[in-house]
């Protein structure tokens, strides 16, 4: 008897998440706002670079694909880890408001765009 094989999907045209997609999200969100709560200020400036990266990757990848890319929040928190793994002594003292105003932007943009990519079937 042959084994069924199961094949690993990136992308997707459903707009909802999935259970799977749903739990990582779930961790990165718990993730990311422990890492907040604890570190303040310098993360959330390297997590709003790092997310902000994400949504760029997951855009033009979803384009290239014409559908969304899955574990959407996972990816973007790997990027928000390699921003802080690079450690730069950046100069970006902006205040919070406006920090939170960057990723808030960058997150609608996306979320249009994905809106767009799912429902053009």
């Amino acid at each position: 008897m042959e084994a069924a094989r199961r094949t690993l999907h990136v992308s997707t045209r459903q707009f909802a998440l999935s259970p799977a997609e749903w739990a990582t999200t779930a961790v990165a969100a718990g993730a990311s706002t422990t890492a907040y709560l604890v570190n303040g200020y310098p993360y959330l400036a390297r997590g709003v670079v790092g997310d902000l990266l994400g949504l760029v990757v997951l855009a033009s990848g979803g384009v290239l694909l014409r559908a969304r890319m899955r574990h959407e929040a996972l990816f973007c928190l790997g990027l928000i880890v390699a921003v802080l793994l690079l450690d730069l002594a950046w100069p970006l003292r902006v205040s919070e408001p406006v920090w939170w105003a960057l990723f808030a932007t960058g997150l609608a943009g996306y979320v249009a765009l994905r809106r767009r990519l799912c429902a053009s079937r």
